[in-house]
């Protein structure tokens, strides 16, 4: 039974590489332009496949103002690009070159310094996003002006003792349209940042590689609460990921203890741990 999931998985992942490889622009019908940078990062490993992300992105039901893929020249020296990529860069998409290797925080920091005061939807390089992601992002954050607006997230939660807080530990499923101070919402799956919501310290690049190297969720969420800005998570079920990038080297790939670890970090460069422990309920126990 599980191989015959796998094989109907692995068809339905190539009809859908297929639909978004075939040039069928005439189909794509944007209603709005919404007032939005969407923007996502890739590195040499995974570019290649970053297309189809980026296929998905330009295809959805709303067009964002700019679509900002950042590169950094340390890793792309010649500045050249796949093919497809080249394409989409004919299609809408913009590159954004940067002198320094940012890794993961790419995604965000490099694009509030190109445009200041907008709001920001962040996306990574290995899903293949729903086509009315951005609507449903950009609608949410309407009707809650001051949020930060999060597809998918997490629950937090306090140990058993109530007296301290670990990475995902305890941690629980964010239901659609849940609010508070207590939620972890990934930058990946589709984040918004309206201006404002981040305190300024999340743009120290020096920082954000040593305290998060492997964690810009954590970086950015750590910003977030900094600013005591609002967070709403619209519970999203998982994005299909990008098979052929599954498993493989991610620019955020890190094991429990060390994700944790940057977490503990984090909490204390922003001077928000005892903020976080007071927002957060304690751990859920069975029985």
């Amino acid at each position: 039974m599980r191989r015959v999931y796998r094989l109907s998985d692995a068809v339905k992942e190539v009809l859908l590489v297929l639909w978004l490889w075939l040039p069928l622009r005439f189909l794509i019908r944007h209603q709005r332009i919404v007032p939005v940078i969407a923007s996502l990062t890739t590195y040499p490993p995974r570019i290649a496949r970053s297309w189809l992300a980026i296929e998905t992105l330009l295809r959805q039901s709303v067009k964002p103002q700019h679509l900002v893929l950042v590169l950094n020249t340390e890793e792309f020296p010649s500045k050249e690009l796949p093919p497809r990529i080249h394409r989409q860069t004919k299609r809408g998409l913009e590159v954004l070159w940067v002198s320094r290797n940012g890794r993961s925080h790419d995604k965000l920091i490099p694009v509030r310094a190109a445009h200041p005061g907008e709001t920001i939807v962040t996306f990574d390089d290995d899903k293949f996003f729903p086509r009315d992601l951005l609507r449903e992002l950009v609608t949410a954050s309407e009707r809650n002006p001051r949020h930060v607006v999060g597809a998918r997230g997490w629950v937090i939660r306090k140990d058993e003792k109530a007296t301290d807080i670990h990475f995902g530990q305890g941690w629980t499923r964010a239901t659609p349209g849940m609010t508070g101070s207590d939620l972890f919402t990934p930058g990946g799956n589709g984040c918004l940042y309206p201006p404002g919501s981040l305190t300024s310290m999340v743009d120290d690049l020096d920082a954000a590689l040593s305290i998060c190297p492997a964690a810009d969720d954590i970086w950015f969420w750590g910003a977030i609460q900094k600013n005591s800005s609002p967070i709403l998570c619209l519970g999203m079920p998982p994005h299909r990921p990008v098979s052929s990038l599954k498993g493989g080297p991610a620019l955020s790939s890190i094991d429990p203890l060390e994700e944790d670890l940057q977490f503990q970090r984090a909490l204390d460069h922003y001077g928000i741990r005892n903020q976080v422990l007071k927002a957060s309920q304690p751990a859920v126990t069975d029985g």
